[in-house]
């Protein structure tokens, strides 16, 4: 009997282990695969759309959707004048692009001379309203990122806490691991911070002693050159050079006599049939902000043209126990957010030298030249850039850009404070709410004009005022796997209030400003009697 029960146990366990063994070699066929496939990721991510996100280096015309029942949309936008003509916007692009590419290829030589290791990317990455199809009024304003590395540097991010020991997310700095073995140009120009936990990248003399440095240096050297040049006069245009950390800014002036051809005639020494310029006044005011930025991280994100159910159902994404066999099981289909045959395209994260030039409460002073700010800026473009194929978002979009254009008579140094409150990265933050809250899943969730987004743009805009709290659209947002699955922001639980800097009276005056301003509008949006109630709590449940 004994001899029996030992021959079952054996057979059973000899059962169990084939069992096992069958399922390994699955497993490992399938990791196979996975891996085979990894090899071809990158030729993916290269060959991914050119008019999306990271693919797209462009500058965007403005988005202007509207629905059938959108007249007095149209009439305000026309009566306004937030919207221009598409010979203007090209040409101001084309002209634009050469006068940065000239002084940043100026710059990227000299970094090369004065500061070996410091690498300045050769190509300049757009950003801001005139990249996102959000601009308005003018053609005239640009944005650009300077993407850099130090190579000679091995750093480490390390996190920012506020003088209540709260975890402060999107602010770090970054220590320096080899500091012993640097460049004496980094020693010299006092880029390093030493306290007792390392050694730490001064971002305060990191901007003013070397970018803005080669910044006017590489301005100069174009004005030596045009005076030997003898070509212009020297009063056709000149260049107006400002810092504003963490942004090197430009203000170009050209005589309208003199033109926009004129202008990149002599940046570039070639002749371009292109009109005369843009008819604003006696001169033609081009201003260009230019930020330095660190590249931290590239990640991925759906490929939009790969995604045949993109925006439409979460509830088919792996979840629990089985989302972590499945990233064991399988790693690269772990991102795969809908279909197999979803592909990934690359989604760059940036650090941005912010250092504190004024007081904030909110930073300690032994942190406040070291501060680095993470930029969201491609998540941002890649789902601006997705929302031009949903007619909902640009309806969205419109009446973003109908604000926009709405708070001009609100200038930022005006003693109106709605101004200094209300940015534009705030109404694209409340844009971005708008898209995730209204228009997700786009089976069941649609918008059927411009009238009834700006009036839930409203209701968003109001309450955050009121409340004065923004919550970032990125940092604790609990949402943020309906648009974003698997990225690296689901694990940001702490939230952030971009108003936290604000002071109290400041909100106030700015919450009468807003009241007035919406005066204006009226007629323009649904009231909130007519709006989804629980579509307005869901960002009102944000706010506490």
């Amino acid at each position: 009997m004994e001899a029996e029960d030992f021959t079952s146990i054996f057979g059973q366990c000899l059962s169990v282990t084939i069992l096992l063994a069958a399922c390994l070699v699955v497993c490992m066929k399938f990791r196979n695969r996975e891996r085979n496939q990894g090899n071809t990721e990158q030729y993916i991510i290269r060959s991914a759309p050119k008019n999306v996100g990271s693919q797209k280096n462009d500058w965007t015309f403005p988005v202007f959707e509207t629905g059938s029942n959108d007249d007095e949309i149209r009439k305000y936008f026309t009566r306004e004048a937030l919207n221009f003509e598409n010979s203007d916007w090209e040409e101001c692009c084309s002209v634009i692009d050469k006068v940065m590419t000239e002084i940043t290829r100026v710059m990227t030589r000299k970094a090369r001379e004065r500061f070996p290791g410091l690498a300045i990317e050769n190509i300049l990455i757009k950003q801001g309203s005139s990249r996102e199809g959000l601009k308005v009024c003018d053609p005239l304003e640009f944005d650009y990122i300077l993407p850099f590395r130090i190579e000679c540097l091995e750093l480490r991010r390390t996190n920012i806490y506020n003088e209540h020991g709260d975890f402060i997310p999107g602010l770090f700095r970054q220590r320096v691991l080899n500091s012993s073995r640097i460049p004496g140009w980094i020693e010299e120009q006092e880029l390093l911070e030493h306290d007792r936990n390392g050694s730490f990248l001064n971002t305060k003399n990191l901007q003013r002693k070397i970018f803005s440095s080669l910044w006017d240096k590489s301005i100069d050297e174009h004005h030596k050159r045009r005076q030997l040049g003898r070509i212009y006069e020297n009063d056709d245009y000149t260049i107006h050079r400002i810092v504003n950390p963490p942004t090197l800014k430009i203000t170009i002036a050209v005589k309208k006599s003199f033109g926009l051809r004129g202008l990149r005639d002599s940046f570039v020494g070639e002749s371009l049939n292109i009109a005369q310029g843009v008819k604003f006044g006696n001169t033609i005011n081009i201003e260009v902000d230019l930020v330095p930025a660190m590249i931290l991280a590239s990640d991925t994100v759906p490929d939009p043209y790969t995604v045949h159910t993109f925006h439409q159902n979460i509830d088919g994404y792996p979840k629990g126990w089985y989302r972590k066999v499945k990233q064991f099981l399988f790693p690269s289909s772990a991102q795969d957010t809908t279909t197999l045959d979803t592909r990934m395209m690359g989604c760059e994260r940036y650090g941005i030298m912010k250092w504190v030039n004024k007081k904030n409460p909110a930073i300690s002073v032994d942190d406040k030249d070291m501060l680095w700010r993470e930029s969201t800026c491609g998540y941002e473009k890649h789902i601006l850039d997705v929302a031009r194929r949903n007619q909902s978002q640009k309806y969205v979009m419109t009446a973003c850009r109908l604000l926009k254009g709405a708070l001009r008579k609100f200038p930022p140094d005006s003693k109106e404070q709605l101004g200094s409150v209300l940015k534009s990265y705030h109404l694209k933050n409340i844009t971005l709410y708008c898209f995730l809250f209204l228009t997700i899943p786009s089976k069941n969730n649609q918008l059927s004009s411009v009238r009834e987004a700006l009036g839930y743009f409203v209701e968003y805009l109001k309450m955050s005022v009121n409340e004065g709290c923004l919550p970032h659209f990125f940092y604790g947002n609990p949402h943020i796997s309906l648009m974003l699955p698997y990225s690296p922001f689901e694990q940001e639980n702490t939230r952030y209030n971009i108003f936290a800097g604000k002071d109290q009276e400041t909100l106030r005056q700015a919450r009468y400003s807003l009241s007035r301003l919406l005066e204006t509008l009226d007629g323009l949006y649904d009231k909130r009697w007519m709006l989804d109630q629980e579509k307005i709590m869901l960002f009102k449940d944000l706010l506490h």
